[in-house]
């Protein structure tokens, strides 16, 4: 992900309409870019340890619930997408009292963006698959909290 990328996530502060007010004032060359880079980032967060720690911050998520996660996740911002990937026992700090952990709308600004201008979503288009298997290690359920000492203490029972 560019500085650009990330810039815009920060001055949107993860709001999906705040992210509408900014792209749609950018060229079409800039919204592909920006949908191709929010795709690249789901892709990499797609790890079996991003879901657990998930798992434990949210009780439990579904597959689409795993997919919305991650886009909470890059609506944090830069720092919070490298706690993901490098201590995601960490992503408690990210969170906020009433927080979901679903944004899924972040998501589909861009797309939006590209439908209306009627250009095509090039999301995935270098063959990537954000709902793929996880890379990684998978986790037992039963040992999920011990996984997560962090998060299981901030939001377990």
């Amino acid at each position: 992900m560019t500085p650009t990328f990330w810039n815009l996530i920060q001055q949107s502060k993860g709001d999906p309409d705040q992210l509408r007010s900014l792209l749609v004032e950018k060229p079409d060359a800039e919204v592909l870019e920006f949908n191709a880079q929010f795709y690249s980032a789901l892709v990499e967060l797609n790890q079996w340890k991003i879901w657990g720690a998930g798992e434990v911050m949210a009780e439990g998520l579904s597959d689409d619930g795993f997919h919305y996660f991650r886009s909470w996740i890059i609506g944090k911002g830069e720092e919070a997408f490298k706690t993901a990937l490098t201590s995601p026992d960490d992503l408690g700090k990210f969170a906020d009292e009433d927080d979901e952990f679903d944004n899924e709308a972040l998501e589909y600004v861009a797309v939006e963006i590209l439908e209306e201008r009627e250009l095509e979503d090039n999301r995935g288009a270098d063959g990537s698959n954000a709902d793929g298997e996880p890379t990684g290690e998978a986790w037992d359920p039963e040992e999920l909290y011990s996984l997560f000492p962090k998060l299981a203490e901030q939001f377990g029972d």
